[in-house]
Order: structure tokens, then C-alpha cells, then sequence
């Protein structure tokens, strides 16, 4: 019997010495891996070096994600500016015989002031309706005063669509 327990004894610790000697095989060669990136040979100084660029890659990596997404935020920044966002309307009575504002003129610019003015003027007999362009607030055309009004109004209001949902 005692020969059975040493011999399992043995055997276990033959195991054992075999499977350090796989593991120190293969820890060796990731060393000898790592070391083979290093000028010096030193496992230090390459850790070292690694971690330096990692961390370089990190800064970089970084600032092109800010980079890129600052950027698109301009872009979009610029497209809300571009975007119809700012009106005003005025109603009134274009004839003396028709009555009820049913006459309106709505001008509708976006932030650099550009856009457009629709004017309706409703009458007994007939309605017409202009549009008028709008460069930077002004008019190549002479405007009505209500027109005048209307875009002073929409120039006044200076809000984005989305404040109002948002806020």
C-alpha cells in the first residue's frame, strides 16, 4: 500500500514539475516577446516606452474625436443659422370697404436676416399676394409699412425653433 501512495505522490508531483516548466516556457517566450521590442533589452525601459505611446495614441486619438466633433458642430451650427427660424406677422385692413385684418403680411428670415416677406391684401373685389426677398434685413423693394413691421418683428424675435421646445 505504501508503495501505491508514493508512487501517486510521484506521479502527481511529476504533473506538477511538467506543467511548471510548460508555464515557465511560455511566460518566457511572452518575456523574450516583449524584450524583443527593446533597444536595450531592458523589460523596464520598454514597458516604459510602450506605455508612453499608448498614451501618446490616447492624446491623439482624443484630440481628432474633439477635433472632428467640434467641427461638426460648426457645421451644424451653421445650418441652424441658415435655417428659416425668426418671423413675424402683421394683420390689417388693405381697403377702407373690407374689414376683420383679413390682410396680412408675414415676413420669415433666418439669423443673418435673410429670408422672405409674403404680403396678402384681401379686398372686396380681388386679393393679391406679393413675395419680397430679404437680404440682411433689407428689401430691394419698397416695402409696405406693415411689411416694414412685419420684418422688424421677425428681426425682434431672434429665436431658434428649438429653443421653444427645448426650453
Amino acid at each position: 500500500m505504501d508503495e501505491r501512495i508514493l508512487m501517486s505522490i510521484i506521479a502527481v508531483l511529476a504533473v506538477f514539475v511538467i506543467a511548471a516548466v510548460v508555464l515557465g516556457i511560455i511566460s518566457l517566450s511572452k518575456i523574450n516577446a516583449i524584450l524583443d521590442y527593446s533597444d536595450n533589452g531592458s523589460l523596464v525601459d520598454n514597458l516604459e516606452k510602450y506605455y508612453n505611446s499608448v498614451n501618446d495614441l490616447q492624446k491623439k486619438l482624443k484630440m481628432t474625436q474633439e477635433g472632428r466633433m467640434n467641427e461638426r458642430i460648426a457645421a451644424c451650427e451653421s445650418k441652424i443659422n441658415m435655417g428659416l427660424s425668426k418671423i413675424g406677422i402683421v394683420n390689417f385692413d388693405a381697403f377702407e370697404d373690407v374689414h376683420g385684418k383679413q390682410s396680412f403680411s408675414i415676413a420669415v428670415l433666418n439669423q443673418y436676416n435673410d429670408g422672405f416677406i409674403i404680403s396678402s391684401l384681401y379686398g372686396s373685389r380681388a386679393s393679391t399676394t406679393y413675395v419680397r426677398s430679404v437680404r440682411e434685413g433689407k428689401s430691394e423693394t419698397v416695402l409696405l409699412d406693415e411689411e416694414k413691421e412685419a420684418m422688424d418683428k421677425a428681426i425682434a424675435s431672434n429665436t431658434l425653433i428649438t429653443e421653444k421646445y427645448n426650453g
